[in-house]
């Protein structure tokens, strides 16, 4: 019993200082996201998508990149631009590159891995969203096109409306503590103040969960077998890295805050993570997210999931391995 005691506090002391060496970087990615949320600039962004023609592609990918959203709440406004008549593969590049990057990430990549990381995090984000947009675009006349899509049709109406039919596709934003202020108060201020607390807990959840994982794993996964993965230079590591995380819901700061924990790198540390392991996990983690599959196996037609997860994985290892090849240059 005192064993299981000692070890118990030594998990918390670990997890409790590991979080505290992240939350500066949390604070300034929360702050960055509020203040998208508060004054809406994805929404207005989003809404213009339908009358971008060619260039939709492109400004659904950095508007992915730039959205707080997760892969989660992008679906249901990933189909209700669908319904409002935005093609597919704008839609899809939103969707693969929302999870991968957001204010928030950016900020704790880099506090948590590096610079380095961060930035590669994001080129992977843009790359993969532009490769699942015009791949879906060639694909449109070969049985993608809009009215294809859906196993059935969706009921008209807004999800915003709580009243809305479908369960899976039904909004609930209005529930949350920053609707509520708005409703109440229309202050700006204090909407920010109420959105910041809600990507507080958001995100550092998920930052915890990644903490939690990795402390838990060292204490009961040899650490040279880790150390083997992670670093490994062959394409062995991309391929079992890629598959593993499938089934997993990793977001994007879960999965980072695992790292950072394994390494616990200085300010300014380069860590030894291989570029290809890396990637394999930062970028094919949250793009398989287990939520998302399942409202893709409810409402679309198979081939729409099996095309998502082709993208999804088949971008992932071209792109680990690309930076891997790429790795002795930079």
């Amino acid at each position: 019993m005192t064993n299981f005691l000692v070890t118990i506090t030594e998990l918390g002391s670990e997890l409790f200082a590991e979080f505290l060496y992240i939350l500066p970087y949390l604070v300034i990615g929360v702050l960055a996201e509020a203040i998208v949320r508060t004054f809406k600039w994805h929404v207005k962004i989003r809404k213009a998508l339908t009358r971008f023609g060619i260039l939709a592609i492109p400004a659904a990918t950095l508007l992915g990149v730039a959205s707080p959203l997760c892969a989660c709440a992008t679906l249901p406004l990933v189909i209700s631009l669908l319904l409002a008549g935005l093609p597919l593969a704008p839609a899809m590049a939103l969707l693969v590159t929302s999870p991968l990057m957001s204010p928030a990430s950016f900020s704790m990549l880099s506090g948590m891995l590096g610079t380095s990381w961060a930035l590669t995090v994001a080129v992977c984000a843009i790359l993969l969203g532009l490769f699942a947009g015009y791949v879906s675009h060639f694909l449109r006349n070969h049985g993608f096109r809009e009215e294809m899509l859906f196993r059935q049709a969706l009921p008209e109406g807004d999800f915003h409306d709580p009243s809305y039919p479908v369960e899976q596709l039904r909004c609930e934003c209005g529930q949350q503590l920053s609707h509520r202020v708005d409703r109440c108060t229309h202050s700006k201020f204090l909407v920010f103040l109420a959105r910041f607390w809600e990507g507080s807990l958001k995100i550092g959840k998920f930052a915890l969960i990644g903490l939690f994982i990795e402390v838990v794993a060292m204490l009961f996964i040899p650490n040279g077998w880790i150390t083997g993965l992670l670093e490994g230079q062959g394409v062995f590591p991309i391929f079992a890295l890629t598959f593993a995380t499938i089934p997993l819901h990793l977001p994007q700061v879960t999965a980072a805050s695992m790292l950072f924990g394994f390494y616990l790198p200085e300010p300014g540390q380069v860590i030894p993570l291989a570029k290809g392991a890396g990637i394999a996990m930062l970028v094919g983690g949250p793009v398989t997210a287990l939520p998302v599959m399942g409202v893709f196996i409810t409402m679309f037609k198979p081939r729409v999931l099996l095309l998502y997860l082709s993208l999804c994985v088949g971008g992932t290892i071209t792109l680990a391995l690309f930076f891997r090849a790429l790795s002795p240059y930079f």
